[in-house]
């Protein structure tokens, strides 16, 4: 039996999984670890979590590639700015040095954002819908997307297309810690919500149907700035789907229904109509592995996987 590894390396847990190399991709093992910081905490935990997963594995079972998903930009199996790794100085080989200390497997490296997004098309042709252009709308600690263009991975000339939690949302906002003011992530993101609110989304929304005066600006910023962000990426690159993924809109349903509410409010218009964003969103289910998914699936472009291409 073929087997496909994937970690998704977090700032706080590293998921992993292995995954049959044949469609459709059976999960076999699953399990987490805490993550370990800087460049020899993050490989030395990568290389446990392979070994944890390969002692899991039947006897038989023969491992053909290992993906990894880290935050940060990665840029020919190197990753740099990954901060909640503690690795902002110099670029780490991770995936050699993830494929030295595996005994040479076949390891590749991405953005955890983009590798997921193959996690997310890979659900999404289970559920039926035929897809070769997706964006992975991430609403987690910031925000940021995963584009998959004609079937491709879209990158960018520096590795940053889909970095849109830094587009200025509003002008005369706060400052952000990039330096500019009112990013779009410090209104519509998990953080930007703990900016100006104690508690859960689902709190706000209840306390915002109350009546109050303060949860119903920070509800409507919230709403406002992730269907922006889904907009933008309708408007400027035309998607067919954009899958929203992150613990803030998985865990309020109220938020979902809000964020329809205001896209469908913007179909008053001829070109609001024409573009139909509402119906162009679809919700990952909480808790699927799109991360580690999308990870283990990074190998599966030699085999020409189903529709993405390398």
């Amino acid at each position: 039996m073929k087997i496909r590894l994937g970690l998704d390396i977090g700032g706080t847990t590293v998921h992993g999984i292995a995954v049959t190399a044949a469609e459709p991709h059976d999960l076999v093992v699953e399990t987490t670890h805490l993550t370990r910081k800087g460049a020899d905490g993050v490989v030395g935990g990568a290389l446990e979590m392979v070994a944890a997963l390969r002692a899991s594995l039947p006897a038989d079972a023969e491992i053909i590639s290992i993906g990894l998903g880290v935050p940060g930009v990665v840029h020919g199996g190197a990753v740099t700015h990954a901060v909640n790794l503690g690795l902002d100085g110099e670029p780490l080989d991770l995936a050699a040095a993830v494929s030295l200390g595996a005994g040479g497997v076949t390891t590749t490296v991405e953005n955890d954002v983009k590798a997921a997004t193959l996690g997310g098309l890979q659900w999404l042709r289970d559920q039926g819908f035929d897809v070769h252009d997706l964006a992975l709308l991430n609403v987690g600690t910031g925000i940021a997307a995963g584009l998959l263009l004609d079937g491709r991975l879209r990158h960018g000339s520096r590795g940053m297309a889909g970095e849109i939690g830094h587009l200025v949302h509003d002008p005369t906002g706060p400052l952000c810690p990039c330096g500019r003011r009112g990013c779009l992530e410090l209104y519509a993101s998990g953080s930007g919500l703990r900016r100006q609110w104690a508690g859960t989304a689902a709190a706000l929304f209840d306390a915002a149907e109350s009546g109050d005066a303060e949860a119903i600006r920070i509800r409507d910023e919230l709403t406002s700035g992730i269907a922006q962000a889904i907009s933008i990426l309708v408007y400027s690159v035309d998607v067919a789907c954009v899958l929203v993924t992150g613990g803030v809109v998985s865990a309020t349903p109220a938020l979902r229904d809000a964020i329809l509410a205001r896209l469908r409010a913007d179909e008053n218009t001829s070109l609001g109509r024409l573009a139909g964003i509402a119906d162009r969103v679809r919700w990952l289910p909480a808790g699927h592995p799109a991360g580690a998914l999308g990870a283990a699936l990074l190998g599966a472009g030699d085999e020409g996987a189903r529709s993405w291409k390398w």
